[in-house]
């Protein structure tokens, strides 16, 4: 199976625009980083940048990112939706909800669940991150780099010590190898529609009980790590902003606007 290349990727695009322009590259220290660069000068929505290696990957807290070279899929889209900056936290659910879909078509026998915020899980296991970065650039205006680390590949013999037990990849999940290239077409191709959809709409209301029959969290007891402190209670789904609904044991309801969900053991 050959690498997530142009030559690969381009043939089984059916996107007017997503991923129409692909820079491929070995190594580059952050695909973030190097599509954000190219942003300021000037780069067109759409545009891709993946990379077989990324030393200085990140995902979301600042946390370095792990994926072993040419097994995983590493890579960044550009996008500059002309909208309230207020409504950028909805992308990374949006890509999280395109990609699962995306993962869905391409393996319908997975069971692959929704974490929120944006983590993609396979029988409890971590199988793909993302991080969202956003500016805004005088000459240029807003600009939204969707960055994304895919297990694709990886044995779980790869993974470093401290993630064996809680990260898997596709090929652990479905017993072989994949198509790395068939992989990301098949994204961009999911998330196009949804992205132009989400641009006409006011909030994520459409693609609300998408989410909820995925949802890993919906209905169970959580304790959520917010910059603010500890705050538990059962996850009722999320708002139509993307933020996470918590019934909290006083019989309140309130919103969480970021943090890191944990589960309480089931009973």
């Amino acid at each position: 199976m050959g690498a997530p290349s142009p030559d690969n990727v381009f043939p089984l695009l059916n996107t007017s625009l997503l991923g129409r322009q692909l820079i491929y590259e070995q190594s580059v220290p952050s695909t973030n980083r190097l599509l954000a660069e190219l942003a300021e000068g000037g780069a067109q929505e759409g545009l891709v940048v993946v990379a077989e290696r990324q030393p200085a990957g990140r995902g979301r807290q600042n946390r370095s990112w792990f994926s072993a070279p040419e097994q995983n899929l590493t890579f960044s889209l550009l996008l500059r939706p002309a909208l309230a900056a207020a409504r950028i936290p909805e992308i990374a659910l949006l890509t999280a909800l395109s990609l699962h879909s995306a993962l869905k078509t391409l393996f319908p026998d997975l069971l692959i669940n929704l974490k929120w915020p944006n983590d993609l899980l396979f029988e409890g296991k971590k199988l793909c991150g993302i991080l969202c970065e956003s500016a805004i650039t005088p000459a240029h205006g807003l600009q939204v780099v969707v960055g994304i680390g895919l297990n694709v590949n990886c044995p779980q013999q790869a993974f470093p010590p401290e993630l064996q037990m809680r990260s898997t990849s596709l090929r652990i999940a479905s017993g072989k190898e994949q198509d790395r290239s068939r992989i990301l077409a098949e994204f961009l191709n999911q998330f196009e529609p949804c992205y132009q959809h989400w641009l006409q709409d006011r909030d994520l209301s459409a693609f609300l009980p998408a989410w909820q029959s995925a949802d890993l969290l919906y209905g169970r007891n959580v304790t959520i790590d917010t910059p603010g402190g500890l705050v538990s209670g059962q996850a009722q789904g999320i708002s139509p902003d993307g933020r996470l609904r918590l019934h909290l044991p006083d019989g309140r309801l309130t919103l969480v606007s970021c943090g890191d969900a944990h589960l309480a053991p089931l009973e």
